[in-house]
Order: C-alpha cells, then sequence, then structure tokens
C-alpha cells in the first residue's frame, strides 16, 4: 500500500511538473521579443511611453536578455526607446549612456538609418541638459545631416529646432531665429502634429527671451493643441507649464495659479520630477506676488520643490532653484535664510566660469550681484552691500563695452517697425506667423548678431530679468526694478532713490530736488480711444521724461498716470526749468491716435533745503499736493513750493 502510495504521488508530482514547466515556456515563449513580434511590442512601447511610463521601462527590461534574437536595426530602436523614456523622465546620464551604446553598434551599418539620427537627437539633448554644448551641437549637426541625406524632412525639421533652441541658450538669438523659420516652413508642409508641437514651443520660448510675451502665449497655445491632436500628454503637461510661466510672467498671478493647479491636478501622470518641481515654484512666486500674497503657502511650495529636485541632472537647475530661494525668501523677508540660499548659489556659480552658457551665466551673476547688495543692505552690512553694488556696476559696465548702443538701437526701431507690419499681414495670413517675419528680418540680421546685444541691453533696462529654465524650455524671471509698461523706474525703486537720495543730501548738505507728473484728463484718452493707446501715451511720455534726465537722476512710473522725477544736486532754480521743459514738450508733441491732439502735464515740484522737510515722505507728499493745486487751477501747470 505504501508503495503503491509513493508510485502514485510521483506520478502526479512529475505531472504537476511537466504541466507547470510546459506554461511556464508558453508564458515565455509569449512573453519573448522575436523579429516577428518586434514591429508590434515596439508599437505598445510608444503607447505606454506617453500613457504609463514605468511600464514602458519596466516591460523594455523584461526583453534585454533576448535583444540578440533581433537585428541590428531592430536593436537600435530598442535603444533608441530606453534612450528616449529616460530623457523624458530627465535621467539624462542614463540616456547618454544607452545611445552611447547604441551608436556605437550602428557603426556596424553599411549605411545610417533614421533611427541614427533620432539616436544622435537624444544624446545630443542629454549633453545639452548636462551643460555640455559643444558636443550637443556635434551631436545634432551629426544627426542633422544624416536626416538630410536620407531627405527625411521630419528630421531635418527636427534638427533644426535642437539648433535653434541651443543658439538661443548661447544668446545667438538672430541664428535661433533662422533656424525656427525654416523649421517651421518644414512642419506646415507636412503638417505632422508632433512637429508642429515641438517648433511652437520652441518659438514660445524664443519670443519669452525676447520680451514679445503677446506671441509666445500665441505659439504656446498652438504647441499645446497640436501636442492634444498627436496624443502626446507628457508633451502637453510641458507646454501647460510654459503657459502658466508666461501668466506669470505679465503679472497674471490667479490665472498663473490656476494653470499650475490644473497640473498638480494630474502630478500622479507626470513622471518628470524637474517639471513638477518647476510647478511649484511657479505657485511659490505666484502666491508670493499676487494681490492678496500668501506668504507661507509661498514658501511652503518653495521647499516642496526642493524634494523634487533632489535628483536633478540638468546642469543649470541647481543655480537657478538656489537663486530662486534666495530671491523669494527676500520677498518674504526671511533674511536670514535668503543668504543660506545666496551662499549656496555663490558655490554653483563657480562652476560656470568660462561656461558655453552664456544666457545662464550672465544673468545668474546678474541676479546674484544684485540680490547680495540688496540683502547685505537690509541686514544692515553696508560694506558688504555696498562691495557687492560695486561689482554688479562693473559688470554691466563690461557687459555694455562689448556692445555696439547706436547699431543695437538702429536695429531695434528697424525690427518694431517690421513688426508692425506683420501684425497687419496675420491678418490675411494664417499658416505661419514666423515664416512671414523670415521675409522680411532675415535681410537685416544675416551676419550680424544683433540680438545678442539687443536682449542684453533690455535685460539690463528692465531690471535684471530673471530667467527660470527646465528641460531644454527656459523661461524670464520678473524685473525688479522696473515699470513693464514703460521700462522706466517702478514704484518701489522710486521710493528707494528718494529715500537714498534724501539720507545723502541730509548728511551732506547738499541739495535735492523732486517733481511729480500726473497727466491731465488720462481717463479720457482711456475711454474714447482705449486702452493700449492710454498705454502708448504713458510709454511715450516716459521716454520723453527720461531723456532730460542726467545719469544721476531718476525719472519712473509712480502709478497709475504719475511719475516722479528724483533729481540730487539740483536746486530749486533748476528743477523748475527741468519741470517746464517737460511740460511744454509733452504740450507741442504730436500722437499717432489723434494728431490733432493735445495732452499736458500736471506738475508739482518741490526742493530740500536748510531742513524744510524732515523725511523723504513729507517730500513727496508735499509734491502731491502742489500736483493736484496746478490740476484745481486750470491744468497744464508747474506749481513749486516756493
Amino acid at each position: 500500500m505504501s508503495d503503491q502510495f509513493t508510485f502514485n504521488y510521483v506520478k502526479i508530482s512529475s505531472l504537476v511538473f511537466l504541466l507547470f514547466l510546459l506554461n511556464f515556456c508558453k508564458v515565455n515563449a509569449d512573453e519573448m521579443l522575436d523579429s516577428a513580434s518586434f514591429d508590434k511590442f515596439v508599437a505598445k512601447i510608444e503607447q505606454l511611453k506617453d500613457e504609463d511610463p514605468t511600464e514602458a521601462y519596466y516591460e523594455l527590461e523584461k526583453q534585454i536578455s533576448h535583444l540578440h534574437t533581433l537585428s541590428i536595426e531592430q536593436q537600435l530602436v530598442f535603444y533608441k526607446l530606453q534612450t528616449e523614456l529616460f530623457v523624458d523622465q530627465a535621467q539624462y546620464q542614463q540616456a547618454k549612456e544607452v545611445a552611447d551604446k547604441a551608436l556605437k553598434l550602428a557603426r556596424k551599418l553599411s549605411n545610417p538609418s533614421i533611427v541614427t539620427t533620432e539616436l544622435l537627437y537624444a544624446r545630443g539633448f542629454s549633453l545639452e541638459s548636462l551643460g555640455d554644448f559643444t558636443s550637443a551641437r556635434q551631436d545634432y549637426l551629426n544627426g542633422f545631416e544624416v536626416a538630410n541625406s536620407l531627405k527625411n524632412q521630419k528630421f531635418v525639421a527636427m534638427g533644426l529646432i535642437n539648433l535653434g533652441a541651443l543658439d538661443y541658450l548661447m544668446e545667438k538669438f538672430d541664428r535661433a531665429l533662422i533656424m525656427f523659420n525654416d523649421a517651421l516652413a518644414i512642419a506646415n508642409k507636412i503638417k505632422e502634429s508632433e512637429l508642429l508641437g515641438f517648433i511652437n514651443n520652441e518659438l514660445g520660448i524664443l519670443y519669452d527671451f525676447i520680451n514679445q510675451k503677446d506671441k509666445s502665449l500665441i505659439f504656446y497655445q498652438k504647441a499645446k493643441q497640436h501636442y492634444i491632436d498627436a496624443g502626446k500628454h507628457q508633451y502637453v503637461y510641458n507646454t501647460i507649464r510654459n503657459i502658466a510661466q508666461h501668466y506669470s510672467s505679465t503679472e497674471q498671478y490667479e490665472n498663473a495659479i490656476e494653470t499650475y493647479q490644473e497640473l498638480l491636478s494630474d502630478v500622479d501622470k507626470i513622471r518628470n520630477n524637474e517639471l513638477i518641481a518647476s510647478v511649484y515654484v511657479g505657485l511659490a512666486w505666484a502666491h508670493a506676488r499676487k494681490k492678496d500674497k500668501n506668504s507661507e503657502a509661498s514658501y511652503q511650495y518653495m521647499r516642496m520643490a526642493t524634494k523634487y529636485l533632489e535628483d536633478a541632472e540638468q546642469a543649470n537647475i541647481p543655480i537657478n532653484h538656489a537663486l530662486n530661494q534666495a530671491y523669494l525668501f527676500f520677498e518674504l523677508e526671511r533674511f536670514q535664510e535668503a543668504l543660506i540660499a545666496l551662499n549656496r548659489a555663490s558655490e554653483h556659480i563657480k562652476r560656470y566660469k568660462n561656461s558655453e552658457q552664456n544666457t545662464v551665466a550672465n544673468n545668474a551673476k546678474l541676479d546674484f550681484l544684485y540680490l547680495k547688495g540688496e540683502l547685505h543692505y537690509q541686514l544692515k552690512q553696508y560694506k558688504d552691500a555696498n562691495e557687492a553694488q560695486n561689482l554688479l556696476i562693473e559688470f554691466v559696465t563690461h557687459l555694455l563695452e562689448q556692445s555696439n548702443v547706436d547699431e543695437v538701437e538702429d536695429l531695434r526701431m528697424r525690427y518694431e517697425s517690421q513688426q508692425a507690419d506683420l501684425e497687419k499681414q496675420l491678418l490675411e495670413q494664417k499658416e505661419s506667423v514666423q515664416a512671414l517675419m523670415l521675409s522680411e528680418t532675415q535681410r537685416t540680421v544675416e551676419n550680424r548678431q544683433w540680438f545678442i546685444v539687443f536682449f542684453g541691453i533690455v535685460a539690463l533696462i528692465l531690471g535684471w530679468i530673471l530667467i527660470k529654465i527646465a528641460s531644454g524650455q527656459r523661461k524670464l524671471l520678473h524685473a525688479t526694478r522696473t515699470d513693464s509698461l514703460t521700462g522706466v523706474a517702478n514704484r518701489r525703486h522710486i521710493i528707494e532713490q528718494v529715500e537714498k537720495a534724501f539720507h545723502t543730501a541730509t548728511e551732506q548738505g547738499t541739495p535735492l530736488s523732486l517733481f511729480m507728473v500726473d497727466i491731465d484728463d488720462f481717463k479720457k484718452i482711456n475711454d474714447q480711444f482705449g486702452h493700449k493707446v492710454g498705454d502708448q501715451v504713458l510709454a511715450r511720455i516716459a521716454l520723453i521724461g527720461q531723456a532730460l534726465m542726467r545719469e544721476t537722476d531718476t525719472f519712473g512710473r509712480y502709478g497709475g498716470e504719475e511719475f516722479i522725477a528724483v533729481l540730487p544736486g539740483v536746486a530749486s532754480s533748476q528743477v523748475n526749468t527741468i519741470a517746464e521743459r517737460l511740460r511744454k514738450q509733452v504740450a507741442e508733441s504730436t500722437w499717432e491716435h489723434n494728431r490733432t491732439a493735445t495732452i499736458t502735464l500736471s506738475i508739482g515740484v518741490v526742493s530740500l533745503h536748510q531742513g524744510n522737510y524732515t523725511s523723504s515722505q513729507t517730500l513727496l507728499k508735499k509734491a502731491d499736493q502742489l500736483l493736484y493745486k496746478a490740476k484745481h487751477q486750470g491744468k497744464d501747470k508747474v506749481f513749486c513750493d516756493e
């Protein structure tokens, strides 16, 4: 009986094992990748890359041991999928290593394939993100040559986009513009949604860089729709982030917060930690700068961003994040934490010596020196503040010495004229905004890198515009000293200048004068001709006022239609003449919206001498009283305190 039981047990066990073995073999046969099932596998991974990158990674990992069964061409496609997956998740070092392996294998092919181009582009982007611009450009050029030899228009356009994006990072804005125009012409011709998404997104970034915000938003919105049409949801998230950052840069903070929150509602689907971090950074700034600011929420959002950037590989992230923290903590009056973040930024800046990343390096140094001076001033460390300000002036002077200001101004005027013409053409030709611009722009920018200088000067005049960049998309931070509409000093900076000038004048016994200006009947201009015309009037008056100032004077917008001029060392006898000259020039000006119209100013003038005013606030208050006295006694007048 025992022997029979043993025999039956062995028999049953053998049968179970055999069934298990057969089932195991069947499962592995089903899962094992081979040449016949490869195309189906690729289609599955392409879909998973966007919908569930983690699952896509898992599926690729399962098949690594079966790669030897595939042809070289199929192995290259496999590696390309791996590389792109790592790039999309901001794992640039791993992406580079896989691409290195694949491109070494590609040398065995008798003729290059378009997959070689894709691998070169993916490795180039990884190198760019890791800060190696020289190697990235070489990969982009090599990939472009392969695509061109194969006459593959889509990847020719992709090469132009990659090279153009690298150009604007190196402040070669004219060259980037030409590259993007060529790419856009190809994209419009072949009408490939993903490609149209790429080029429109990059054009949005370029126009953000050159401070043409309205155009940048148009391109971002187009990019978003093209990505939706292509089913590229991860790219859609990236573009929505760009739109949110655009809202913040144009002070539409509530819109920015709403758009960022839209992204956070899908945070579980976003596989790029750098993108998520930029969302939290954006929320931090929007909450800090909106009308009813929420300082605690702002602080907590910045802390959340830091957690997502612990393993960030993109080369410019550490310096940008440290400066972001420093500026935010400064605005929140957390001065000691701001100083810690600034010291961290100082260490990162050392890595940018002789860097190819001109935009990042120059703006980082400007931001660092400016904030260092302001921070030490707030902490009453006046010696350190003065040293930082001197270094800032020295660095700005160095940048300006590299510029040809007269040529830039001439080109800027031509550029603005061309833009006005293009606005009319946009109504007639919807297919390609940028193609129209190329026909006019290319003749004037050929062999002249004027956009480099133009951007540098605009950035300086507007108060060291701050840049935020992530995953190939780079963006501007807010100006801290200038009014975005008129380009002159903003309210905060004007008040600071009045306080500093008052302090110096009372200590040294030197004269100080200022005058407050109000545009008469400005509301009627807005009501009759619209706010756009009103904005043009404000900008023109700001330009006239600025032209009357010396280097040591400050002319700025105090708010609404009011301006203030601060003139250190100017006595009452002189300031009346300057104020009268401003009033007369504006009254005699011709205005585009109505050539028969006359716009007038009411001006209140005050001068400090022999301790007649006890504080800068009383000086401002008196100027305001005199201004309204001028208004109530007929307008178009200058009233002084003597």
